[in-house]
């Protein structure tokens, strides 16, 4: 097992010492003012400019988190949690505007700003660890959004959700 693998599965903690539950139980104003968490909750191969402490997702993190169903549950319950902030609702692979829609901070519905790289950072994820049809789901509702509701310039953010599933150098289609 990795610090990540373990966070993931509940048994560890991150870099600051919070396990991955007390983290999901956290009021949408902390998630929104917290900016060192979401690199744990989900992974990336590429480094955190924002959190130098985030772990780096590899190959073989990827595919252990693909290939275990308590894995992969755990990243959707961390999707859920972060689309509390957009007023978002999952239902398997599928995403629409819940109840709450935009949420509870709808700023971002206007210029891009961090949840916009927020939402790359988890479209990415999905992708590469196992969940492509969740993320084609919120990728299509987010696509959806921009069209329907977005208030800014989303040009940017768009680019960046539909290229969010390429692998990384060195990762094949056999890795996850």
């Amino acid at each position: 097992m990795t610090a990540l693998i373990d966070f993931l599965a509940g048994t560890g903690a991150d870099h600051a010492g919070r396990r991955i539950d007390e983290i999901r139980s956290q009021s949408e104003g902390w998630l929104e003012a917290r900016h060192d968490f979401i690199q744990w909750l989900f992974p990336l191969p590429e480094p955190s400019g924002a959190n130098p402490f985030a772990p780096l997702l590899s190959a073989a993190e990827a595919g252990a988190i693909a290939a275990s169903a308590a894995l992969a549950d755990s990243l959707l319950r961390s999707v859920d949690t972060m689309m509390r902030l957009y007023g978002i609702r999952r239902d398997g692979a599928a995403f629409s505007r819940g109840p709450g829609f935009p949420g509870p901070f709808d700023d971002w519905l206007g210029p891009i700003d961090h949840n916009h790289l927020r939402l790359t950072r988890i479209l990415r994820c999905l992708a590469l660890c196992g969940q492509p049809a969740a993320a084609a789901g919120l990728r299509q509702l987010l696509y959806d959004i921009a069209a329907a509701e977005a208030l800014g310039a989303w040009g940017p953010a768009l680019r960046y959700w539909r290229d969010a599933g390429a692998r990384p150098v060195g990762w094949d289609e056999k890795t996850v």
